[in-house]
């Protein structure tokens, strides 16, 4: 019987024998720790959007990867079909077998995978999602949960599930020209909802381990919103939809997903019910001074809900891997040092890399690997390439940085210098 198949006949087995963990946020004399069950739990995450070559938002032909099957095999097709082009032939060889996402995220030593967004069959949603740029074929639609059943209990991977909170416009029902406004009664009901709605259908799932609000919602441009112009009413809605989380589900925390450490005052005052602060950072090397600025102004506990390198090295059409993992050697030694029981607040609960494969539409053409752009190159921030892209999305070409982290995370064979601890 074909996986996709066994999938859906072993989902209701799957619930029977796997119950939603209990996850809790608790400050001790060393800092600060996530309990998942009652056991220690740093967050080795991963950003998870595989898209195929030639699809982006702005064409709205952008699909969700949890329903991709492309040659209509009942195999969804970079989970479980992605394979190593390890001499770099940019074809597949008698060798290379084919291994899947999933198997090569769990061989890195991955626990935890970041989804922004939900997909949703919610008709208010549904009918709000039309509405925004590029949206509706890539979350209106069922979520696929026997997919997400089947990361835990195969490859042991859990999953931190976002709502954009009008990031983008997406859920606030927002014309994309004007943005979300925050100050807008329907749309914060609108925005609510799709909280709710994600909530209620996600919340009983065996592998949930937090909610994540928003996505640099205080970057005005990036975001289309108005939260950086009104950030009491932003914040105060943000600590409201948290609340209404806590009321629905106790059993997992609410973070935040923040620009940097922008509105770090109003979400002192007025996001107390927020469980955890997350930052999306770039700074180089390490993070400097997020975790005392975090840790004094807030006294909240902080995962990176995205790092990595802002800027990869690129010439010639080629990523320089060695800088690459170096940067990012030093940005995960310095979240381990702030950990409970290390440097001083102890309050890092550990981060997302962003990302795990090549995105081709960041910067430009879709069907181009742009390597020559002005500002940031999001081109490239892949902890694996798509090769020539021909067989996109399933190809993986493993960079230096992957074994990096296979030694960190998995093996033990690498650990951080003394100095970062």
């Amino acid at each position: 019987m074909r996986r996709l198949i066994l999938l859906c006949v072993l989902s209701f087995i799957f619930n029977e024998a796997l119950q939603a963990a209990d996850v809790r946020v608790v400050h001790g004399d060393k800092g600060w720790q996530l309990l998942v069950d009652g056991l220690p739990y740093i967050i080795r995450g991963m950003v998870y959007s595989p898209t195929k070559i030639g699809e982006n938002p702005s064409d709205g032909n952008w699909r969700d990867w949890m329903i991709v099957d492309d040659n209509h095999n009942s195999l969804i097709d970079a989970p479980y079909e992605a394979w190593v082009d390890q001499n770099g032939n940019g074809m597949r060889d008698t060798n290379e077998s084919v291994v899947g996402d999933f198997k090569l995220m769990q061989d890195m030593g991955v626990n935890t995978l970041r989804l922004p967004y939900h997909p949703t069959t919610d008709p208010e949603m549904q009918k709000i999602n039309e509405m925004a740029s590029g949206t509706a074929l890539r979350y209106n639609h069922p979520p696929n949960k026997a997919l997400l059943r089947d990361l835990f209990k195969t490859y042991g991977i859990r999953v931190a599930i976002g709502d954009f909170l009008g990031a983008y416009t997406v859920g606030s029902g927002a014309e994309w020209t004007l943005g979300t406004d925050y100050t807008d009664p329907e749309q914060r009901q609108n925005m609510l909802h799709s909280v709710e709605a994600m909530v209620r259908d996600f919340k009983d799932e065996p592998y949930v381990l937090m909610w994540i609000l928003g996505n640099e919602n205080n970057y005005k441009g990036n975001t289309h919103t108005n939260a950086s112009d009104h950030p009491e009413a932003y914040v105060r809605f943000v600590n409201e939809v948290a609340k209404r989380i806590h009321a629905l589900d106790p059993h997992h925390p609410v973070a935040v997903a923040n620009g940097e450490t922008q509105l770090l005052p109003a979400f002192a005052k007025y996001g107390r019910d927020i469980d955890i602060f997350g930052v999306n950072c770039y700074r180089r090397p390490g993070f400097g001074t997020l975790w005392r600025e975090v840790g004094t102004t807030l006294h909240k506990p902080v995962v990176l809900t995205e790092y990595g390198l802002l800027k990869p090295p690129v010439s010639d059409g080629k990523i320089n891997e060695e800088q690459q993992a170096s940067e990012h050697l030093k940005a995960w030694c310095d979240i381990a040092a702030h950990t409970d029981g290390g440097a001083d607040p102890g309050n890092a609960l550990g981060g997302f890399i962003f990302e795990w494969v090549d995105e081709w539409w960041f910067n430009g053409h879709p069907d181009r690997h742009d390597a020559v752009v002005v500002g940031y190159n999001n081109e490239w921030h892949g902890i694996t390439g798509q090769g020539n892209g021909e067989d996109s999305p399933r190809q993986r070409v493993l960079r230096q940085v992957y074994f990096l982290y296979k030694k960190l995370w998995k093996t033990g064979e690498l650990s951080c210098p003394a100095s970062a601890s």
